[in-house]
């Protein structure tokens, strides 16, 4: 355990139920919070995470694995949520709701009663907006809970279509005690599309853990499985959907290749977008370029970072408002010695700082990112200048330091 944790440990204050269906070994920018939260909370956050996918219903690899190495204390139920589905009438989308997700809600709820009466449990934080901020009144009325809400970004901005209690988020956040916003972009997205009152609301920053990501040498077994030997390297990591940008990063890749040849595009991550993107390569004769790596496991994210020279995810607004409230991705390359190129959109402005760690670029545009890239890889006065940045404020962006925000924010509410 950290120093940082341990004296977290000792501080009087009251402990924080984390209720979310994105937490690992289930892979992303949400579950890399959570997970991290609980970490460097000296087990002040005790965690409450499904055994099962909350999209395929498949139980997750690992997590018992996962759960027994953990530093604080975690607890499974099968499902937070339930399974994800199009109805096809009003009336088939009620009889679910009466058949499976009434049940489903005592079920959770008895298992959240245990754990507040075992833990002494103070405070309910609830990790995602749109399905779990039911749970809040309960926790209110009957155990007494403060009720923090942990707001990314993309479910306030996104225009998606929500069923039952999704559509009444405003009411919920304003209902909550405290709301959590990882950007300032997120906090004007909640005062602007949902009303939420501004005095609530904790501005977060995400962070990350420095003794994870650090400088290291390119590991040779992965140089050789890529074929990167003597090449320079793009790389992108995340979800694989449009609004990260990666389909531009592929077109720019002719023009780019024309001036570098020796370039190499490493994209790592998987989602919706893959079969479309992959289609990209195919069709721009790409194919000895780019390579998809898939999925990969958390412990070979570093050494997937010091395979690439520059870290691109030219991230951009989507039509329906989908975007990237931070973007933690970016700070965790620039520990790893990496100058980014981000999207000018969403949080991301506040991860990349424009000219100290990393450039912003017009993520519609195949030409700013093109440009941006070249920059990099031709001066290499601004390369060292942008990397060395990178590792500053990186270090003033740790996984400690968020933790214990995290923590006074419980310790005034408590």
């Amino acid at each position: 355990m950290s120093d940082a944790a341990t004296a977290l440990a000792t501080e009087p204050g009251p402990g924080c139920l984390l209720v979310t269906s994105i937490f690992p070994p289930i892979r992303g920018g949400s579950a890399v919070v959570y997970d991290n939260l609980g970490r460097y909370s000296g087990g002040r956050v005790a965690v409450l995470a499904p055994y099962r996918h909350y999209q395929t219903g498949h139980v997750l690899v690992g997590w018992r694995d996962h759960d027994k190495a953990a530093p604080y204390p975690i607890y499974r139920i099968e499902l937070l949520r339930p399974r994800e589905y199009d109805p096809t009438s009003k009336l088939q989308s009620l009889w679910r709701y009466v058949r499976i997700d009434v049940p489903l809600k005592f079920r959770i709820l008895w298992k959240i009663r245990n754990i507040v009466l075992k833990e002494k449990i103070k405070i309910l934080c609830i990790g995602e907006l749109n399905s779990g901020s039911w749970i809040g009144p309960y926790a209110k009325l009957l155990w007494g809970c403060k009720i923090i809400n942990y707001i990314h970004g993309e479910e306030v901005t996104s225009k998606a279509q929500y069923t039952f209690f999704g559509r009444s988020k405003e009411k919920y956040l304003n209902r909550a005690d405290a709301v959590v916003a990882v950007s300032n972009f997120t906090r004007q997205a909640l005062i602007g599309l949902t009303q939420t009152a501004p005095a609530k609301i904790e501005v977060i920053y995400n962070g990350v853990d420095l003794d994870r990501f650090q400088i290291t040498e390119r590991n040779p077994q992965l140089v050789a499985k890529y074929r990167l030997a003597g090449k320079r390297v793009l790389l992108s990591v995340g979800r694989l959907v449009p609004r990260k940008g990666i389909d531009r990063t592929i077109e720019a890749m002719p023009r780019l290749l024309r001036r570098y040849p020796d370039l190499h595009y490493l994209v790592v991550g998987d989602g919706p977008y893959r079969g479309q993107l992959q289609q990209m390569v195919a069709n721009l004769d790409l194919g000895r370029h780019v390579t998809f790596t898939g999925p990969i496991d958390d412990d070979e994210l570093r050494a997937h970072y010091a395979l690439c020279d520059v870290f691109v995810l030219p991230n951009r607004e989507m039509p329906d408002g989908d975007t990237e409230g931070f973007g933690l991705v970016f700070l965790e390359a620039n520990a790893c010695g990496k100058p980014v190129v981000g999207g000018r959109a969403g949080g991301v402005v506040e991860a990349v700082k424009d000219g100290a760690n990393g450039l912003l670029v017009d993520g519609n545009s195949t030409e700013s990112v093109a440009a941006a890239i070249e920059r990099l890889l031709d001066d290499r006065a601004l390369y060292a200048r942008l990397r060395q940045g990178g590792l500053e404020i990186s270090r003033q962006s740790s996984w400690q330091l968020r933790t214990q925000q995290f923590q006074a924010l419980c310790q005034r509410l408590g």
